[in-house]
C-alpha cells in the first residue's frame, strides 16, 4: 500500500511532462480537461489508499478497492489518447512513449499483486481502444499504434507474472528464514537461561556465579571496583526434609530464594550455591554495607513464615566477606563460608563477618 501511495504521489510529475510536451500543439482546454479528470481520480485513489492503510493492510478485505484504484489509474492514463492525440505526429509518438513509461513505472508497485497490475493494463488498453474508435479517422497509422501498444502491454503483463512469482517466493523464503532465525534466537536464549539458572529456585546456578565472580574480580584488580559476598545457609534444613518430606523442602528453598531476592538492590544477584546454601553478590559494596543487607535478609526470613504447606518459618546463618584485590575467588568464598560456621556455632539465625568482624544478631567471628 505504501509503495502504491508513493507511486501515485509522483504522478503529477507525469502531468507536468505531458503538459510540457503538448504545449503549443494541443488546445490548452484539452490539456486542462485531461489533467482535471485525472486529478479527480488521483485524489480519490489517495484517499482510498489512506483509509486502507489506517484499517490495516488486509488484502482479502481490501481487494475490491485496490482493484478499483488500479482501474481508475489505468483509465486516466488511457484518456490521454482521446484528449491529446491526433494533433501532431511528433507529439503522438512522445505520448505513446509516456504511456509505456507510465505502465513500466507501476511494475514495481504491483509486483507482489499481479491481478491489480492486470486490471491497470486492461483499463488502460480498453480506454485506448474506445478512444481510438472515436478518433480513428484523425489518427496517424492507428493500426501500427494499437498493435505496438498491444504487443508491449502483453509482453509486460506476461513478464510481470513471471517476476511476481519469483519475488513472492523470495519474500516467502525470507519470512521463513526470519521466522527460523527468531526461533533459533529464542531457543538459544532458553538454552543459555537453562545453563545459568537453577531449575528449582530460578536463581543463578554455580556456573553463572563463578562467571560473575571472575568478572567482578578482574574489575576489582584493574580499577576502583569493590564488591562483597554473602553466604547464606538455611538453619536445620535437614529437619524440614525429614519431618515434612522433600516436596515441602523444595517449597521452602523456593520461598527462601524469593525472600532473598525481595531484599536485594537493583544490581545485586543471588545464586544457589548447593543444597540449602545461597551466595549473594553485592557490587560496589563494602563489608559494613554488606552486613546491613545481610541482616535485612536474615530478619526477612525469620519474621515471616514461608509460603509452604504447612507454613514454616525458616532462619538462616549468614557470613559476609569483602573481596580484597589480589586474592582469589576461592579465598573470598572460604572467608564467607568460615563466617557461616561461626554464626552456626554461636547459635544460628545471625550474621557474621569474616576476618574477625563483629556479627549482627549475635556475636561471632571467623578466624
Amino acid at each position: 500500500m505504501h509503495a502504491l501511495q508513493g507511486t501515485l504521489r509522483v504522478t503529477p510529475a507525469g502531468w507536468a511532462l505531458v503538459a510540457w510536451l503538448a504545449h503549443g500543439r494541443v488546445p490548452a482546454q484539452d490539456i486542462l480537461l485531461w489533467i482535471g479528470i485525472f486529478a479527480l481520480g488521483w485524489g480519490g485513489n489517495l484517499l482510498v489508499l489512506r483509509s486502507i492503510v489506517h484499517a490495516g493492510a488486509n488484502l482479502a478485505l481490501h481487494r475490491p478497492r485496490l482493484l478499483a484504484v488500479a482501474l481508475i489509474d489505468g483509465a486516466s492514463w488511457g484518456l490521454m489518447v482521446l484528449l491529446l492525440m491526433t494533433h501532431d505526429r511528433f507529439l503522438d509518438s512522445w505520448l505513446v512513449v509516456v504511456l509505456c513509461g507510465a505502465v513500466s513505472v507501476n511494475v514495481p508497485t504491483y509486483i507482489t499483486y499481479p491481478p491489480a497490475f492486470r486490471v491497470l493494463v486492461a483499463a488502460l488498453w480498453l480506454t485506448i481502444l474506445l478512444s481510438s474508435a472515436l478518433i480513428l479517422s484523425h489518427m496517424y497509422a492507428p493500426r501500427q499504434l494499437l498493435s505496438g501498444l498491444l504487443v508491449y502491454f502483453g509482453i509486460l503483463a506476461y513478464t510481470v507474472r513471471i517476476i511476481s512469482v519469483r519475488v513472492i517466493e523470495g519474500i516467502q523464503l525470507q519470512l521463513e528464514n526470519a521466522a527460523l532465525a527468531e526461533q533459533l534466537r529464542e531457543t538459544l536464549k532458553q538454552v543459555e537461561h537453562q545453563a545459568t539458572t537453577d531449575a528449582l529456585t530460578g536463581q543463578m546456578n554455580r556456573r553463572a556465579l563463578d562467571a560473575m565472580l571472575r568478572r567482578y574480580m578482574d574489575a576489582a584488580n584493574h580499577r576502583e571496583f569493590q564488591f562483597s559476598v554473602l553466604m547464606l545457609d538455611v538453619d536445620h534444613f535437614k529437619k524440614i526434609n525429614d519431618t515434612h518430606g522433600h516436596h515441602v523442602g523444595d517449597q521452602a528453598l523456593r520461598g527462601v530464594a524469593d525472600r532473598i531476592a525481595a531484599q536485594l538492590r537493583g544490581g545485586d544477584s543471588c545464586a544457589r550455591y548447593g543444597g540449602e546454601e545461597f551466595v549473594i553478590v553485592l557490587p560496589d559494596t563494602l563489608l559494613a554495607r554488606a552486613l546491613d543487607i545481610a541482616e535485612r535478609i536474615r530478619g526477612g526470613l525469620a519474621n515471616i513464615p514461608l509460603p509452604t504447606d504447612p507454613a514454616l518459618t525458616a532462619t538462616a546463618s549468614i557470613g559476609a566477606a569483602e573481596y580484597v584485590a589480589g586474592t582469589s575467588i576461592e579465598t573470598l568464598l572460604a572467608a564467607a563460608d568460615s563466617a557461616v560456621y561461626v554464626a552456626k556455632r554461636n547459635g544460628r539465625n545471625q550474621v557474621c563477618a569474616g576476618e574477625a568482624a563483629t556479627s549482627l544478631g549475635g556475636v561471632g567471628s571467623a578466624h
